[in-house]
This record gives C-alpha cells, structure tokens and sequence, in this order.
C-alpha cells in the first residue's frame, strides 16, 4: 500500500449536538416538576424514583411510535 493511502478504520464519533427547543422545553418541565414535588414535601428519593419510571416509560414509548412524515 502507498504511504499517500491510508485506509479509514475507525469511525471518528461526531461532537455532541446541542438541544432542540422542544427537547430544551421537555428538561425544564421535567426539573420544575421535580422540584415542584420536592417543595411540596415529596421524599427526594421518591422524586427521582417517579422521574425516572416516567423517563424509562417515555423512551420506550418515543421508540416505539411511527416517525411522523417529513412535512408535518
């Protein structure tokens, strides 16, 4: 093989993304809900229990929903 050619084995991963409004919307709702039950007198442990049960029910929903067309 020529020292000019080198073959590309490794993928280089891209830099992370930033967010998108409505994913910037989502984190907001999801902290000032959490922070809402804290100040209520809601247990912390028990805030991040229901957060993350909710979060875990959501993904598996969002991967099983159909991907709306491109025009909507």
């Amino acid at each position: 093989m020529n020292s000019q050619q080198h073959a590309q084995c490794v993928e280089v991963p891209a830099g992370p993304r930033r967010l998108i409004g409505t994913e910037a919307v989502v984190v907001i709702v999801v902290i000032a809900i959490g922070a809402m039950l804290a100040l209520a007198g809601m247990p912390v442990a028990t805030v991040l229990e229901l957060l993350t049960g909710t979060g875990l029910a959501g993904l598996r929903l969002a991967r099983r929903a159909p991907l709306a067309p491109a025009g909507l």
